[in-house]
């Protein structure tokens, strides 16, 4: 099914595009890169931030702080880029440090929860750490003392490049049903299974293993549970995890999967129980086809237009269908 798919973007539906392109782009110091009109795209590493008018695609969004899902940025020293972020006018939110690392939490314009994430070395003995290592080897720049070996060398002091070289890592999609989201994503998309982790809440029973990791390419796409019983806090005491959640929450971010063949691949996950209700749409960044997990989270299917293709005029959805 989609194994070997990469995640190649993340669209991420914004209630003002121009307001959040310049968050990510002079705050978060992300690259810019070509887009449509009235879009904007921002590099984070091995995929790109697609950002969409919320309301030209009817999703609705929560307020300034949606936890329905988590796009982690991979640092070397998060204190000394926390602070560098804040110089450039970020404003963060909670902080926590326990087995997995450090990690510290923000919200763009729209309410998306972002993260900034300093593995331990601990975490970096896990299954998962070779993924993490390669994103960092692909696009990480900076030194190999934390994670290792980088793309290359820092470009500047993290004042200058914001989180220009730091890659996104990890998507993380919250559900309420472990069981479910492992048959969804390993037994029906076909994504390879990197790891499973009991959660980062201790007061879980010791068998629940609440996340997921999947192999997405240049990132690790990964389900997170609820904590339904007990909250999780920050080093502060403060809530961090979300305790309820429900569908129409988790619209406003959307992972995209590169396919060859987008016709033949939603053939065959429509045999395996995924749905596909827009069918195949037309888009300028290719053939697009829309489908959600078992709790709402959006996803696309893109199959981008060949050379041949882009000389030619797009003759709209119908044609594509």
């Amino acid at each position: 099914m989609l194994t070997g798919a990469p995640l190649v973007s993340l669209v991420i539906y914004a209630a003002d595009v121009a307001e959040s392109a310049d968050f990510y782009h002079r705050g978060l110091g992300l690259p810019r890169l070509p887009a449509e009109p009235g879009e904007a795209r921002l590099g984070a590493g091995g995929l790109d931030l697609w950002l969409r008018p919320a309301d030209k695609h009817g999703v609705q969004l929560f307020g300034r702080r949606d936890d329905s899902s988590d796009v982690v940025f991979l640092v070397e020293d998060l204190q000394a880029r926390r602070e560098a972020l804040e110089e450039r006018g970020i404003k963060f939110d909670r902080r926590r440090s326990y087995e997995v690392g450090l990690v510290t939490d923000f919200y763009d314009p729209s309410g998306h929860r972002l993260m900034l994430y300093e593995p331990s070395p601990t975490a970096l003995t896990w299954p998962s750490a070779p993924k993490v290592r390669a994103v960092w080897r692909a696009h990480g720049r900076g030194g190999a003392d934390v994670i290792g070996p980088a793309a290359g060398p820092a470009e500047g002091p993290p004042a200058r490049t914001g989180l220009s070289g730091n890659p996104l890592v990890y998507l993380f999609m919250f559900e309420n049903d472990q069981m479910a989201a492992l048959d969804f994503y390993r037994d029906r998309l076909g994504l390879e299974l990197l790891e499973r982790v009991h959660c980062c809440n201790q007061d879980c029973d010791s068998e629940i293993e609440g996340i997921g990791k999947y192999d997405g390419g240049d990132v690790l796409l990964s389900t997170h549970h609820m904590h339904e019983k007990t909250m999780v806090f920050d080093d502060q005491g403060r809530p961090y995890s979300p305790r309820e959640f429900t569908p129409e929450h988790g619209q406003g971010i959307a992972p995209v999967f590169l396919v060859d063949d987008i016709a033949a691949v939603t053939e065959r996950l429509i045999a395996r129980g995924v749905e596909f209700p827009g069918g195949l749409q037309d888009d300028p960044a290719g053939t697009l086809a829309r489908f959600e997990d078992p709790f709402g989270h959006p996803f696309f299917l893109l199959q981008r237009i060949s050379a041949a293709q882009s000389s030619k005029p797009r003759e709209g959805a119908d044609a594509v269908r």
